[in-house]
């Protein structure tokens, strides 16, 4: 199989990718709930959307649009080797694009999405919308045992 055509991934120069904290099982069921609706509507707004999951930091798989064919193992798979070819560099976000589709990967909060799509998407809407996903799964997901604001973060994208 000839597989990429177009490759990149980004560092994460601003720290937004930390640790996401210990959860309680009531946490864990809330991220969950939060990351299954999230995919659910990142399905609306990607109509080429093929498969997509959310995974946490230990790369266990918090929400699957669908696990046919052992797609989470996959997903790992790339996490893993997009993770050892960072380097020393924190990764971000990566796309691959092939002759049958596309692949985004994006780090937010302590969670990852992986995503693949048909060809010939929108890379940086698809990015952005990922992106925002991610950051709604994290600050409806985990609750705030800390008795404050929680922290939005600085509002870029």
């Amino acid at each position: 199989m000839t597989w990429p055509v177009c490759c990149y991934t980004v560092a994460d120069e601003n720290g937004k990718t930390g640790d996401g904290g210990e959860m309680s099982p009531a946490d864990q069921t809330a991220l969950a709930d939060a990351a299954s609706r999230v995919l659910d509507n990142l399905g609306e707004l990607e109509p080429q959307l093929v498969n997509a999951g959310i995974f946490d930091e230990a790369r266990n798989p918090v929400a699957l649009t669908d696990d046919s064919g052992g797609w989470s193992s996959q997903a790992v798979e790339l996490l893993e080797a997009l993770k050892a070819g960072s380097g020393d560099e924190v990764l971000d976000s990566a796309h691959v694009a092939s002759e049958e589709g596309e692949v985004f990967v994006v780090e937010e909060s302590g969670l990852s999405l992986v995503a693949v799509t048909g060809r010939f998407v929108l890379a940086s809407l698809t990015s952005y919308d990922m992106r925002m996903a991610l950051r709604d799964v994290a600050r409806s997901g985990v609750r705030n045992t800390t008795g404050g604001a929680e922290n939005e973060g600085s509002g870029d994208a």
